[in-house]
């Protein structure tokens, strides 16, 4: 069973290339591809072969497997790109809570000056009393 696409009226298809073996083919290889990285079999969808295929025929028309192999190459690395951006992206949300702390538990450091804060208890200048202030803050 053939895929019904239709590009460019008139437009000379490579004979093979939207048949359906050649779709489970790529969809298969993909799947090969990607469990040598990750460890669940990564299958990607059909529909998504198919414009990632009509995407290379556009670009430029070659032999079946040479389009192939774009097809397959191109899909891998937004696979990986993508997953490289998720990962990156659950690290910094891993460490954002531990980063807006302004004491580390496990060194015992302090981010900010306990000197630099004025309180109204601190007396200083003639016996006034000193509001306000700023807090100094290290960042590392």
């Amino acid at each position: 069973m053939n895929v019904i696409h239709t590009i460019l009226p008139g437009a000379a298809i490579n004979e093979g290339y939207l048949d359906d073996d050649n779709i489970t083919f790529i969809q298969h290889k993909i799947a090969e591809v990607l469990s040598q990285e990750f460890n669940p079999t990564i299958i990607v969808g059909r529909s998504d072969i198919i414009r990632v295929m009509q995407r290379v025929l556009e670009e430029r028309r070659e032999i079946v497997p040479k389009m192939n192999q774009r097809v397959i190459m191109y899909i891998t690395n937004d696979f990986r790109r993508n997953q490289l951006e998720i990962n990156r992206n659950m690290n910094w949300e891993n460490g954002f809570v531990f980063s807006q702390q302004h004491i580390d538990p496990i060194g015992r450091t302090m981010k900010f000056d306990m000197n630099g804060i004025k309180t109204t208890d601190k007396k200083k200048y003639d016996g006034r009393t000193k509001v306000g202030g700023t807090t100094r803050f290290y960042f590392t």
